[in-house]
């Protein structure tokens, strides 16, 4: 049986592509993804109409989906994450989407996935490097991306698979994260995209002032609070400011001689380095951060590549973050209540993306939120967030360039930092100084339409997104 296609309208006959159909992309190549555009421009050249696309993230690159929303290619969006200009189509509600956004975390993709909410009808996953069987990986090829976490479980869930590959082995491939027997074909294309551009967004590293302020404060609630580092397990955010703490944390382990058992999320070139010198033990990795990964994964039998069902499905017991001791997550907004604001900025337009937010935040034993409390002279600290994302139920701690801030629960911890000399404030002490620095954000205005609907982690609770009218 050749699996092996060059063209795209051949294999649409082949695996029967028709209206109405989910297909689904992973976000392994972030803004650097042609993949998603190969699949969709195809479609609607051939006339299919009326598609569910389920793509784990959606970055500026993929902008040009406006015109397939407008032509009737597409009617529905499901994402953990939208920018750019199509984050601004959608915030407006202009008419064209059917149906709602239906925003879920990383780990509650993997859900709906799996218990029928969101069944998969063709995966379309993007691999650097496949053979002529199906076998695929993220680890080798011209635009290695490293773990291929999220198509790992898209291969097993969804109804037909296709590997897109610009780089096809006539052999057997000699590292296989995907195995042949859940591949019903593989469509070569000249690139699927450009791994230099992983590093986008949040992923781009800060060294500013306030972001080296907040990294240290992190280290000093770590070092002094009582918190039990040696041993732990840890994983830190995607966001600037948690890039910065990484290399901060690094110099501590260091420096202390403590050990984290291991670390998991998003696998940065820092956090390859610790392994390397020890000071991590083990690295599970749902998805790199940079394509130098790559070459860890492929040497080093501590750094592991597991799919996103094993990082944070909360139908899975066994899930990795519910095994963590520590999270250090990022946020736009966080209010009074300390719930956490990681999708729309305050003006209410998409600029971001849950991830696995609300996954970490509640199956680690210790949340810290870090971020500034003011930015570019808008307040970080509300009332309320414009976009409730992750409950303040499962964040313990919020750390920023004016200190440390901890729930009232939390006593031991703050008695350890009084006594070590560290203040410790007061969320609704900074909320006022805040307030009489910068004044309240602009909120913003909605209409009546729902254009967006964000789900916690097992699909039950749905915060409504409104059509914004936009402010001149």
């Amino acid at each position: 049986m050749n699996k092996v296609f060059t063209s795209i309208e051949k294999l649409f006959e082949r695996i029967d592509v028709r209206n109405g159909m989910r297909i689904s992309f992973h976000h392994h190549l972030r803004n650097g993804d042609l993949v998603v555009k190969h699949v969709v421009g195809a479609m609607s050249r051939l006339g299919i109409k009326n598609i569910k696309l389920s793509a784990t993230s959606l970055m500026p690159c993929h902008d040009f989906l406006i015109d397939f929303i407008r032509d009737g290619t597409i009617v529905s969006l499901e994402t953990s994450g939208l920018r750019g200009s199509l984050g601004e189509f959608v915030s407006r509600g202009e008419g064209y989407l059917e149906y709602p956004v239906i925003f879920r975390s990383h780990g509650g993709r993997a859900r709906a996935i799996s218990d029928g909410e969101a069944p998969v009808d063709i995966a379309f996953i993007a691999a650097s490097s496949a053979d002529i069987y199906g076998n695929a990986t993220g680890m080798s090829g011209l635009n290695s991306f490293g773990s291929i976490g999220y198509g790992i479980w898209e291969a097993q869930n969804a109804k037909k698979v296709v590997i897109v590959t610009d780089n096809l082995v006539q052999g057997v491939l000699e590292n296989i994260s995907i195995c042949q027997s859940q591949v019903d074909a593989i469509l070569v294309v000249p690139s699927i995209g450009d791994s230099s551009k992983l590093k986008f967004g949040a992923l781009v590293s800060k060294s500013d002032p306030i972001t080296k302020v907040i990294a240290r404060n992190v280290i000093a609630f770590l070092a002094k609070s009582g918190v039990d580092l040696d041993n732990a397990s840890i994983q830190l955010g995607s966001g600037g400011i948690s890039l910065e703490t990484t290399k901060y944390l690094i110099d501590y382990l260091k420096e202390s001689g403590k050990r984290i058992k291991f670390a998991i999320g998003g696998v940065t070139p820092e956090l390859v380095r610790a392994l390397e010198y020890g000071y991590i033990q083990s690295l599970l990795d749902v998805q790199s951060f940079d394509a130098s990964v790559s070459k860890s994964l492929l040497r080093n039998s501590r750094h592991h590549e597991i799919d996103v069902n094993t990082y944070a499905n909360p139908q899975n017991d066994s899930c990795a973050v519910n095994f963590l001791d520590i999270a250090i997550l990022s946020a736009l907004e966080i209010d009074v209540n300390w719930n956490v604001n990681v999708l729309t900025g305050s003006n209410g337009k998409f600029m971001g993306a849950i991830g696995g937010h609300q996954d970490v935040a509640e199956g680690s034993k210790l949340t810290i939120i870090v971020s500034p409390s003011i930015r570019e002279r808008i307040p970080v600290v509300v009332k309320e967030v414009t976009t409730r994302v992750t409950d303040g139920k499962y964040v313990d701690v919020w750390i920023n360039e004016r200190g440390i801030v901890l729930k009232e629960e939390h006593n031991v911890y703050k008695k350890n930092l009084i006594d070590a000399g560290i203040p410790v404030l007061d969320m609704e002490e900074i909320y006022k100084e805040v307030e009489k620095l910068v004044g309240h954000a602009q909120r913003p205005r909605y209409k009546e339409k729902v254009v967006a609907l964000v789900q916690d982690r097992t699909g039950c609770t749905k915060v409504k997104i409104n059509e914004r009218e936009v402010i001149k």
